[in-house]
C-alpha cells in the first residue's frame, strides 16, 4: 500500500465514523468531517499531511509525479475535499437538511474501496482532465 492508498483509506474512514457519531451522538462530530475535507484539499495543494509521517515510519513508499502538473491524486483529494466541505458548510452553517450528508458519505466509501482498489470514478475523470499519475518512490 503506498502513502496515497493510505490516506484515502483513513480519510473515508474517519469520514464514515464522523458522520455516524454525528447523526447518532452529536451533530458537533460534523466539525470532523469538515476537518478532513479541508485537510484534503490543503493537502492536494502543499503535499503535506499530519498523517503521511505516521504513514512513511510504518514503511509505507511515496509517490511521485516526474512530470510537471498535478497528479490524479491530488485531483482525488481536492474533488473530495470540496464536496465534503460544501455539504458539511451546507448543514453546519446553513441548516440544510441533514440528508445531504448522503453525499459525504458516498465520497467517504469511494475514498475507502479506492485505497482497497486503486480505482474510483474521480481518478478517472482526473485523467481524462489531464492529470498525471504517480508512480511508487524508489
Amino acid at each position: 500500500m503506498t502513502v496515497n492508498a493510505a490516506l484515502r483509506l483513513m480519510a473515508g474512514c474517519v469520514v464514515l465514523i464522523s458522520l455516524a457519531l454525528g447523526a447518532y451522538i452529536s451533530p458537533n462530530w460534523f466539525y470532523l468531517t469538515g476537518f478532513v475535507g479541508l485537510n484534503l484539499l490543503q493537502s492536494a495543494f502543499t503535499g503535506w499531511c499530519p498523517a503521511v509521517l505516521a504513514f512513511q515510519k510504518l514503511g509505507l513508499k511515496q509517490e511521485v509525479c516526474n512530470l510537471e502538473g498535478m497528479t490524479v491524486n491530488q485531483f482525488v483529494h481536492i474533488i473530495a475535499g470540496i464536496t465534503i466541505l460544501a455539504s458539511v458548510i451546507a448543514v453546519i452553517g446553513f441548516e440544510a437538511n441533514a440528508l445531504y450528508l448522503i453525499i459525504t458519505a458516498v465520497v467517504g466509501v469511494s475514498l475507502l474501496q479506492s485505497s482497497l482498489t486503486g480505482w474510483c470514478p474521480a481518478m478517472t475523470i482526473g485523467r481524462l482532465l489531464g492529470f498525471k499519475d504517480s508512480v511508487k518512490a524508489g
